[in-house]
């Protein structure tokens, strides 16, 4: 089964950059990623980081995942899109549409 991910940067702040994100099933949500792009956590759309899952790709584990395993796993696929493509380009992007499976 092959779905699709769309993120878009919607603010730069001093804390990092926050994207909005969603799948085509209808999981949706923001992500803080820090600006040294290696720890991404859920966020309001203001960037106020929501609970305590957050990635780090330095130690390439997510920490206090959330319980809910549709959330958890979109969460994953969004933070790991964003920080991979933002490697790859050398810079954080302002729009990614991935397809996954």
């Amino acid at each position: 089964m092959t779905a699709s991910l769309t993120c878009r940067k919607i603010h730069s702040l001093e804390a990092g950059s926050v994207y909005s994100w969603e799948t085509a099933e209808g999981v949706a949500g923001n992500i803080l990623i820090d600006p040294g792009a290696s720890v991404a956590r859920p966020c309001t759309p203001e960037g106020i980081p929501l609970g305590d899952m957050f990635l780090d790709k330095n130690v390439g584990n997510v920490e206090n995942p959330d319980p809910d395993p549709g959330f958890r796993r979109a969460f994953l696929i969004a933070a790991s899109v964003i920080l991979q493509e933002g490697e790859r380009q050398g810079h954080l992007p302002d729009a990614i549409t991935r397809a996954y499976w």
